[in-house]
């Protein structure tokens, strides 16, 4: 688990410090701002699965789950290049989290030789069992952005400014798995106990997909859709991971 923290930690470290290389000033309020600029967020929404184009919850599936308990997390260090006129290159990498949330507190999932199953256990007080998974990331996304201000006073970290309009892009992003675990939580005689169980469960190592993201003013939306499977092929249900959410 330090291990996992450590390079957790180093790799945030090298985002950090390559997006901070790229950033640029310009103090310059009268033109219009070009080259640039470097900011910190946060992908705040939730996740689910989609399984031959449907949610598994069309076919009471075990792996299905809470839409509303799923979190994404990413931490990012994004760069807004600004090309020319409306179009701006938004790129940099992030640390993100899946958290699967299945909706019967009851299942487990289990790695066996062949691949991952699923079990329900009813002998138990379950609380909460989930799959998380962890990738480092790097996207790039063009966007056009209409309603730019010339005047406005961008800060070197914010990439819009405030009285900036409507903006829309779409691009890709592609990510490499670092870590995931199962974690079970029971409740007996009123202790809860949690269970973390730390292993690959034939996850595949790399992700890639298509990203959309949207914005007025100081708010911007996200949807990511995986391109490629969440599981290794046979060894899992065949399902692509998506998230939507706000951009912070």
């Amino acid at each position: 688990m330090k291990t996992q923290i450590s390079k957790i930690s180093i790799i945030l470290l090298f985002v950090i410090i390559s997006g901070s290389a790229y950033a640029q000033d310009n103090n310059d309020d009268d033109k219009e701002r070009k080259g640039t600029t470097h900011d910190f967020g946060i992908d705040l929404g939730i996740n689910n699965y989609l399984e031959n184009g449907n949610p598994p919850s069309d076919s009471d599936a075990p792996y299905t789950v809470k839409p509303f308990g799923s979190w994404y997390v990413a931490l990012k260090s994004i760069n807004n290049t600004h090309i020319n006129g409306p179009l701006h290159l938004i790129w940099g990498g992030d640390i993100s989290w899946y958290n699967f949330k299945f909706e019967n507190e009851d299942i487990r999932m289990l790695k066996g030789d062949d691949g991952v199953f699923f079990v329900e256990e009813g002998d138990v007080n379950s609380k909460k069992s989930k799959l998380t998974a962890a990738y480092v990331n790097a996207s790039v996304v063009p966007m056009l952005a209409f309603g730019d201000s010339k005047n406005s006073k961008n800060c070197h970290w914010k990439l819009w400014d405030k009285s900036q309009g409507f903006r829309i892009g779409a691009g890709m992003y592609a990510g490499y798995k670092i870590g995931s675990y199962t974690k079970v939580v029971t409740k007996e005689g009123g202790d809860k106990d949690k269970d973390k169980d730390h292993d690959s469960f034939y996850l595949n190592n790399f992700r890639y997909g298509l990203r959309v993201q949207a914005g007025f003013r100081g708010i911007d939306l996200f949807f990511n859709y995986d391109l490629n499977e969440l599981f290794a092929d046979n060894k899992g249900p065949k399902l692509n991971a998506f998230s939507i959410g706000v951009v912070l």
